[in-house]
């Protein structure tokens, strides 16, 4: 979406209720910090910013320590209105040239339910004519930018969080090329699913988990770390938790029956986010449906990257994105 000839950089990430910004200082995440910020309900309800005053008065507080004016920084597009399309091109269009065609063909050959919509495009086989575009509305992301603009900081890159998932799962081998997988990411009040099937990102959806964020207590351990728990019986949650569950089961039936005639299907469930309950989650679909989940775990991400946890997944696959002049 931007381009940017600096190394150094500021992926962030907004949930409803925090603030995850990592600050890559050098040519590796080693030479990184992490900040947690939790955010007054209220701030950004269902990743739509209804407070731009109170962002941009924490954007102001943490620059300095972010990077200062001049700084890049990345962004995720909400989860909740990213489009995923099929679209077939010329054989003479190389790949590295597959955005720029788009851009012009939008609103011609490609028409997206979208004004000004931010696109990008992943070209699984260069050789077969067709590529997938992503695109969403540019009204969040444009505030976000604006935001970032004021304090003298320059958006760099804006990308989808289930290819930043799939960029962290593949560097940390769990992704087979020859395996069909369901990437579910948990948030307390927000699930993302993808089905990435031999190379190829086929379906995406977006779904909300009811909850009263009044409910969910932040504990703050450090500048680095914010813990969040439910306050209260869990049970009802943990029953809105099941009918997700169950919503991901008919999901891998349309995706097997209904896209694939029965003849492909979903072989693993790979299960991240920040849900605190996402090992009973992991535990919930492992007791209830067929196909086997794996969750990505503190352990998995700590050995990859040292004083990182599963929560931060996304994140680093944020920061991991090659971005190129």
């Amino acid at each position: 979406m931007f381009n940017s000839k600096k190394k150094l950089h500021l992926s962030i990430e907004l949930r409803d209720y925090i603030i995850r910004a990592l600050v890559v200082k050098g040519p590796s995440l080693e030479q990184s910090q992490l900040f947690e910020i939790p955010l007054e309900n209220g701030t950004i309800v269902e990743s739509v910013i209804e407070d731009e005053m109170t962002l941009f008065d924490i954007f102001k507080k943490y620059a300095s320590k972010w990077g200062g004016k001049k700084q890049n920084v990345r962004l995720f597009v909400p989860d909740t209105s990213v489009l995923l399309k099929t679209f077939e091109h010329p054989e003479d269009v190389e790949s590295d040239k597959l955005l720029e065609y788009v851009q012009m063909e939008l609103g011609e050959s490609i028409r997206v339910p979208f004004e000004d919509p931010l696109v990008d495009v992943y070209d699984h086989d260069p050789n077969d004519g067709q590529a997938v575009i992503f695109a969403a509305p540019s009204d969040e992301i444009s505030k976000l930018t604006s935001l970032f603009l004021d304090i003298k900081m320059e958006p760099e890159v804006a990308d989808i969080r289930s290819l930043c998932n799939l960029r962290l799962l593949e560097k940390i081998g769990y992704l087979d090329g020859e395996r069909t997988y369901l990437v579910a990411d948990w948030s307390i009040n927000e699930l993302s699913i993808c089905i990435y099937s031999l190379g190829q990102v086929e379906f995406l959806r977006f779904q909300t988990i009811e909850t009263d964020l009044h409910k969910w207590a932040a504990t703050i351990e450090s500048e680095q770390e914010v813990q969040f728990s439910l306050q209260g019986d869990s049970q009802s949650y943990l029953m809105q938790v099941m009918d997700e569950v169950l919503e991901l089961d008919r999901m891998m039936n349309f995706f097997r029956y209904s896209l694939h005639k029965g003849e492909k299907g979903v072989d693993e469930i790979l299960v991240m986010g920040d849900n605190p309950f996402l090992e009973q989650i992991t535990e919930t679909l492992n007791n209830n449906l067929v196909v086997p989940s794996k969750m990505v775990t503190d352990e998995v991400i700590a050995k990859h990257f040292p004083n990182f946890k599963g929560k931060h997944a996304a994140l680093l696959g944020l920061a991991l994105k090659e971005v190129h002049p």
